[in-house]
């Protein structure tokens, strides 16, 4: 059942302050409770598609720098209000190395010992199944679908080959973590199962707005370097699920028939970091 947003204001006693923000797949009001400001999320469909999850590994990373989660509904999340620039703001508006070693640094008091358990969540096997059945248009970029069919290669290999599954984020990048008075905090998970090599993955295609950067390979080896040693994996391992991740990106873009995208050069570029 799809809560209306008159709904959960009712059920949950608050005034809407002002809108925040529209992502397209939800609308976000920054609202009053009785004794705080919070941040309320309505998804346009039913539920809360592949962020449903996310919302209870945030709640269980509540003393490792995670926001906050007040309420929870089949369409929508409540949570606390976080004042401050995303890392992603940090690192556009010219500090870049700043926001990089703040993620990096993020992620790995998220993955601190003792690991957290959670049940339910999506397996990475489950994420990247659709990457498997991609299929390119007759005037496909020949170098973009070689590019697109090692990446799938890649992805088969680093799925058979995980050992130690862990929960994850999922989309752990510079946009996603909130840059507050008390430090970093963590939002939006999508809430994954799988190797821990994956997580800071996405992280590599961001910030976004930064496309110079993102493509630098001076920049492409600094953050492989970084984003490993905040998960204790190798570098190496991560560039392949760097490759992976960008490859079924494109695909989820492409409407089932890969032709061109934008990141068709990044893509290449985590290849060759990869090989």
């Amino acid at each position: 059942m799809k809560d209306t947003p008159d709904e959960l204001l009712d059920r949950w006693g608050l005034t809407i302050l002002s809108m925040a923000a529209d992502t397209g797949h939800a609308r976000i009001w920054k609202v009053e409770t009785a004794d705080a400001v919070a941040a309320l999320k309505v998804y346009r469909r039913s539920d809360r598609g592949n962020e449903g999850p996310g919302s209870r590994l945030l709640s269980a990373w509540q003393d490792r720098g995670a926001v906050q989660i007040l309420e929870e509904a089949n369409n929508a999340v409540l949570m606390e209000w976080l004042d401050g620039p995303s890392l992603g703001d940090v690192a556009r508006d010219g500090a870049p190395e700043t926001a990089v070693n703040l993620l990096a640094e993020a992620a790995s008091h998220l993955h601190r010992s003792p690991r957290v358990e959670i049940s339910g969540l999506r397996t990475l096997n489950d994420v990247f199944t659709p990457l498997f059945r991609c299929e390119f248009t007759d005037t496909c970029d020949p170098k973009l679908k070689i590019a697109m069919q090692q990446s799938a290669a890649l992805a088969r290999e680093l799925l058979d080959s995980q050992q130690t599954l862990v929960p994850l984020h999922g989309d752990l990048h510079t946009d996603n973590v909130i840059l507050t008075k008390a430090g970093p905090k963590v939002i939006d998970a999508k809430g994954y199962l799988g190797d821990p090599a994956f997580e800071l993955a996405n992280a590599l295609r961001h910030p976004k707005g930064m496309p110079d950067l993102v493509r630098d390979p001076i920049q492409i080896a600094k953050c492989l370097q970084l984003y490993s040693e905040a998960m204790a994996v190798t570098p190496e391992r991560l560039a392949k699920w760097a490759a992976a991740k960008c490859a079924l990106s494109i695909y989820w873009r492409s409407h089932q028939q890969v032709s061109e995208d934008k990141e068709a050069d990044l893509l290449r570029l985590f290849l060759q970091a990869a090989a």
